[in-house]
């Protein structure tokens, strides 16, 4: 009976008796691992930090021509600062009906989005995630713009023009919300044909 348990008072090897030998092994691996990593060119240094990357181009006047021959309301498209990239565009449902979304990064590398929409004012509140409790007035060259704000969500502007709302939210600082509501607000309706 004593040959089963003979191995089991074997000393243990050298490598598993110490704190200062499992930092030393855990730092090997962590270099082996960096090694594998740096010639798989899975890892990269830049002391001034991220590289900015091209913008994706979009045509938001052909997209927006589209929306306004296949949607059921009018569909403005905005002259908007020679320095502003559009994107991207969508449509999507929304609040039972439908929407449309063009979106532009700015001369200054923010991003803002217009959105038009039949659907009521009141539903652009859960626009992109919601709530949007609050609610407050801003002119805009003579119209008063709705501006419905939350707790952690993106401001939403919105505009009543009778037969369709249009929106202008994203990440850019106020002037370039102003800038987008003057121009989404001057321009006509595109043709439906």
């Amino acid at each position: 009976m004593g040959g089963i348990l003979t191995g089991v008072a074997e000393a243990k090897p050298r490598i598993l008796q110490g704190n200062r030998d499992m930092f030393w092994s855990v730092v090997v691996l962590m270099v082996i691992c960096g090694l594998f990593a740096g010639v798989a060119g899975l890892c990269t240094f830049s002391p001034s930090g991220p590289e900015q990357g091209q913008i994706p181009q979009f045509d938001a006047d052909a997209s927006l021509r589209q929306d306004a021959r296949s949607l059921e309301y009018p569909i403005r498209s905005p002259e908007v600062p020679a320095d502003w990239t559009a994107n991207s565009g969508r449509v999507q449902g929304f609040a039972g009906t439908t929407s449309s979304h063009v979106g532009w990064v700015t001369g200054e590398r923010s991003y803002v989005e217009l959105v038009q929409s039949d659907a009521p004012e009141d539903a652009f509140r859960s626009l992109n995630g919601g709530p949007r409790p609050e609610r407050t007035m801003v002119p805009i060259a003579g119209r008063e713009w709705t501006v419905l704000t939350g707790d952690d969500v993106r401001p939403v502007w919105v505009l009543d023009l009778d037969d369709v709302r249009v929106a202008v939210t994203g990440s850019a600082p106020t002037d370039q919300f102003e800038t987008l509501a003057a121009a989404v607000q001057d321009a006509e309706p595109l043709p439906a044909q």
